[in-house]
């Protein structure tokens, strides 16, 4: 076997449905060279430039609260465009129980489960940082829950925390045996206490989602 390709897609419609095209549809978009994807507060819109005025996350005053809007910066068109029904509806959440979110397809097979897993940079080696938990896990400001085979299960779904190999969801419950997509949610949740963290912190740049499998 050699290696499978790999398609990041994320749906950017009002519509919870299956990928039709592993190059994109109606629906998903592929994510593309130098695409990022961002967090945002509710004032950002699908169609603001990239270039233009950004409305960053706020901190809460006091406990949780998750970030308004997840968009895909695509800098194909120099566009952000919202990841409509990502998150959930904890802490304020715009999403909800909703399946057909992020999406990758998978040319062939692998010989292990593909997992989702966060990390500090491209090299995938550490996950220290203060987003990822600054060394504890569970403090990790992403969550995410598969949804390949099924909805989360609640509108309010609290999802795992991502970091590294230390926290993170396998995308299926099998490896992948031909092609196929799989699917999950992602919310990122922001903390009164994060207010504690240097600005750099808040700017970093580097930050990587990989799914991370073994093949033959």
């Amino acid at each position: 076997m050699s290696r499978p390709a790999v398609n990041i897609l994320f749906n950017v419609s009002a519509n919870d449905v299956a990928c039709t095209n592993p190059a994109g549809d109606a629906n998903f978009v592929l994510f593309g060279t130098g695409d990022k994807l961002v967090w945002r507060d509710a004032q950002q819109a699908t169609g603001d430039l990239i270039s233009g005025a950004s409305y960053p996350t706020v901190i809460p005053a006091s406990g949780d609260l998750d970030a308004a809007k997840m968009f895909l910066m695509d800098y194909s068109t120099g566009l952000y465009n919202q990841i409509i029904k990502a998150g959930s509806t904890l802490n304020s959440g715009t999403g909800g129980n909703f399946r057909y979110v992020c999406a990758a397809w998978f040319s062939g097979v692998t010989v292990t489960i593909p997992y989702l897993e966060a990390y500090d940079d491209s090299t995938h080696a550490t996950w220290e940082s203060e987003p990822l938990g600054d060394g504890v896990a569970a403090n990790s400001v992403f969550k995410a829950i598969t949804t390949t085979n099924a909805l989360p299960g609640s509108a309010t779904w609290a999802g795992t925390p991502l970091a590294g190999t230390d926290s993170r969801i396998a995308l299926d419950t099998v490896p992948i045996p031909s092609a196929q997509y799989v699917y999950w949610n992602m919310r990122q949740v922001l903390s009164d206490w994060m207010s504690s963290w240097p600005t750099s912190a808040w700017y970093n740049n580097s930050l990587v989602f990989a799914i991370h499998f073994t093949y033959s």
